[in-house]
């Protein structure tokens, strides 16, 4: 019967309400994200104990087929850009490329997931869409997933694939964007004083950028949150941290001492789970004098740029103001 009420939830999000006229679309979003969100609490009702490999393994591998799944179906490719898999590199790299490509600026995304899930699969729509808005070729990375791996293994590979898209790119000015956990990643890169390639500019949407179970605010905003269950949140991110203290800097940038800091820019909603993540990091941008942008919407959900609604191609003109824009000045 679960597994019934699953299929339907999903018909319903991703073929049934894109249908509809862009105006209803997000109210019927409300009504069914909280739906899912209940399978997060049912796949993960039990003593922590329970949860061995095998346990975390089948729940990834479920999350990473309905994320490829939602992926390629809420959003549209833009067809105006091409998608290339590059040759010879030391994990799989991607290359987006519009048709009036800038020839000064490249651009660097680090996809969300949990660290447990997304792929290019999950992600080329959005990223074509970013890609053609900017006329700035973006690359994009996969890197390994939790819980095959755990930090630093995500980490290192970014490493690798930022140090290989550079020499590609190099002397150019770089933008480095990513959701979710690929926004705690691509800040925890910028936050790691051991490596020296920083971006000129920095784009976060709906970052995770705290591991930890410190954030008391969490707890009051686990109910306003209709996608994220905070159990499942602590689930993987404590899994992720492994041996790790989930307060390393590097693993949650708002611990870390921010000095000489990209231009940044976060969008996150008031009733996400995330929020104070938000909040918090752009206390420190502004304590060090780095020019941010924070923009708030009302009213949503956790990375609701990756659903086909008014709010999220809203969101994508700011991105795109941003990256684009020399002297950037637009506030929410």
């Amino acid at each position: 019967m679960f597994k019934i009420m699953l299929k339907i939830l999903e018909v319903f999000t991703i073929e049934y309400i894109p249908r509809l006229p862009l105006g209803l679309r997000k109210h019927f979003y409300k009504l069914i994200l909280p739906l899912r969100k209940v399978k997060d609490k049912v796949a993960l009702n039990g003593p922590k104990g329970d949860f061995t490999f095998e346990t975390r393994l089948e729940y990834a591998k479920l999350s990473r087929q309905g994320l490829n799944n939602s992926g390629t179906h809420l959003l549209k490719f833009d067809e105006s850009v091409k998608v290339e898999k590059l040759e010879n590199t030391p994990l799989d790299i991607y290359k987006f490329t519009p048709n009036d490509a800038v020839d000064d600026t490249y651009g660097i995304y680090f996809h969300g997931g949990g660290y447990y899930a997304g792929s290019i699969t999950s992600h080329k729509h959005f990223v074509s869409q970013l890609t053609a808005g900017t006329n700035v070729p973006f690359y994009f990375f996969e890197y390994r997933l939790s819980p095959e791996n755990v930090y630093p293994a995500a980490h290192e590979d970014a490493k690798v694939a930022v140090e290989h898209i550079k020499n590609l790119e190099n002397g150019k000015n770089s933008i480095w964007a990513g959701e979710s956990a690929g926004g705690g990643l691509s800040t925890g890169l910028a936050v790691d004083d051991s490596f020296n390639i920083k971006p000129d500019k920095l784009v976060l949407l709906s970052p995770w950028l705290d591991l930890s179970d410190r954030n008391r605010d969490r707890s009051y905003l686990k109910n306003k949150d209709i996608l994220l269950a905070l159990d499942g949140m602590h689930f993987v991110g404590e899994y992720y941290a492994g041996e790790f203290d989930p307060t390393d800097p590097i693993l949650s940038p708002v611990f870390a001492d921010i000095n000489n800091f990209p231009e940044t820019l976060i969008q996150v909603c008031s009733n996400e789970l995330l929020y104070n993540d938000a909040i918090e990091f752009t206390k420190k941008l502004r304590e060090k004098g780095t020019k941010y942008e924070l923009q708030v919407w009302d009213d949503l959900w956790h990375a609701w740029h990756f659903f086909p609604i008014k709010e999220s191609s809203d969101a994508l003109k700011k991105i795109v103001n941003f990256i684009t824009s020399d002297s950037y000045s637009s506030p929410k």
